[in-house]
């Protein structure tokens, strides 16, 4: 008796070959089952993130236009741009040179020392702050210094991949981008360009009655020029060139943004965030658009007393 319970014991403590192998499949299968769902929820937890950003920028922005008569951070306007704003400097008035001061950084901070390779505007980084490096007005206080905590909330989760537009004097003109790897600032000297994941449409207020649906402010920039009407990859005629990288359509994201080809996370002028998709310059900005969406609605020209900078 005490001979054949140990045997049969010696049995039930093993496996076959072809159970082990049965295991092994089964957890070969459920690895490839939750691999893309944990992709997936990755991804969506970044885009929550990102949107998050969004939404903490456009809070910043509303208490700013709360002490300055309902408009949103304009950076001070040098001369030329004060006669394009007033209408004297062509038939239809317009806004220009937003991006004088570094872009969208500039709203953030004037030193712009970035990664020590590539500056910002500054023309002598290291030095002290001084007129030159301040806004065209001589203020050398970045406009919404006081309404953020920090500028983490300036790079996306998802952003890998950037590249490097800086303005040269003339309408238009960009030198050539340099790839750079974006990473949160921890400081205003880490405030640049490409550190900076998003887009700005300068020129808008919290209410304004001649546009009837709320517009988008700040979101998901692209790896374009996204200078004037060099946004979103050339959309209503930018520079075709750069407007294709990765053989994006014009007006459109690509491969290589934030949150790929599907869209990007914009918060608007009444404080909402939501992701958008397709075109969304021709969407909201685009000459000659009077839909409801269109900030052009009722004034066939209010987009061009709005001006992209990234």
């Amino acid at each position: 008796m005490g001979s054949k319970r140990q045997s049969n014991h010696r049995g039930l403590a093993g496996f076959t070959l072809i159970e082990l192998l049965v295991v092994i499949a089964i957890i070969a299968v459920l690895i490839g089952v939750l691999l893309p769902a944990l992709s997936k929820a990755r991804t969506a937890a970044r885009l929550a993130a990102c949107a998050s950003n969004v939404r903490q920028i456009g809070l910043s922005m509303t208490m700013y236009a709360n002490n300055w008569r309902n408009w949103y951070p304009l950076v001070p306007f040098t001369p030329t741009a004060r006669n394009a704003w007033n209408g004297q400097a062509g038939p239809v008035p317009y806004l220009t040179e937003q991006w004088v001061r570094g872009g969208a950084a500039s709203l953030f901070s004037l030193e712009q020392w970035g990664d020590g390779t590539d500056f910002g505007f500054r023309i002598d980084p290291g030095q002290p702050p001084s007129p030159i490096n301040g806004y065209p007005d001589g203020n050398q206080n970045p406009l919404l210094r006081d309404y953020i905590d920090g500028f983490g909330v300036l790079t996306c989760p998802n952003d890998r991949d950037d590249r490097y537009w800086r303005p040269i004097p003339g309408p238009g003109l960009v030198l050539p981008g340099k790839v750079k790897v974006p990473k949160k600032p921890g400081s205003e000297q880490e405030v640049v360009g490409y550190n900076v994941s998003y887009l700005y449409i300068a020129g808008l207020k919290t209410d304004e009655p001649e546009i009837i649906n709320p517009a988008p402010i700040w979101g998901d920039e692209t790896i374009g020029p996204d200078i004037s009407t060099d946004a979103w990859y050339g959309a209503g005629g930018g520079n075709a060139t750069n407007a294709t990288l990765g053989g994006t359509r014009p007006g459109y994201y690509g491969p290589f943004d934030n949150h790929g080809a599907e869209g990007g996370n914009f918060v608007f002028t009444d404080g909402h965030a939501t992701f958008l998709k397709g075109n969304v310059h021709d969407t909201f900005f685009a000459p000659g658009n009077t839909s409801p969406q269109s900030v052009n609605a009722i004034r066939p020209n209010r987009s061009a007393k709005t001006q992209t900078i990234d």
